[in-house]
């Protein structure tokens, strides 16, 4: 994790950036019970990161990645990060959905594996680039309309701590 610029230092980036290692942290879980065989905790672990993700996802994608889209030379990668969400989801979501349906033995876990090296390269880019970036493009307004979307998010789904 970058820790250079001090952009962690700002509230909801410090937020995403925290969940950002919780992630992480799921990920190596997922993928070290899907080698060790055990896969009903893999899909466990699974769905606790989707549950992450979701509230995560939510912050960037109501909040910061607006935000930032609103300055030119963003728009391209804000529509990048916005694309590898949905790809992610999609892929977690049917996995899971694999798993309910039929059994967690059932989990094709290779597209979920690499998903996970994809959000590992879009954390990456978020970390070293879109935050670094928004702490110097964003406004007050913009951070606040972030830790609105966290406090409604939550107050919609509960929280996860």
């Amino acid at each position: 994790m970058c820790s250079y610029c001090g952009c962690h230092a700002i509230g909801p980036i410090g937020a995403l950036a925290a969940e950002h290692e919780l992630i992480q942290n799921l990920m190596g879980e997922v993928r070290r019970s899907v080698l060790a065989g055990d896969h009903a905790t893999a899909v466990t672990l699974l769905g606790r990161l989707q549950l992450v993700l979701a509230e995560h996802d939510a912050v960037e994608e109501l909040s910061i990645y607006p935000s930032m889209a609103r300055h030119g030379e963003f728009t391209v990668k804000v529509a990048s990060l916005f694309d590898e969400h949905d790809e992610l989801d999609a892929v977690v979501d049917q996995a899971l959905a694999t798993a309910r349906d039929t059994a967690s033995a059932a989990v094709d876990w290779t597209p979920v594996l690499a998903g996970f090296q994809m959000l590992m390269e879009h954390i990456q880019a978020e970390e070293n680039g879109m935050f670094p970036a928004a702490a110097i493009a964003l406004e007050t307004a913009d951070w606040e309309r972030a830790e609105r979307v966290r406090q409604e998010y939550r107050a919609a789904h509960g929280s996860l701590s």
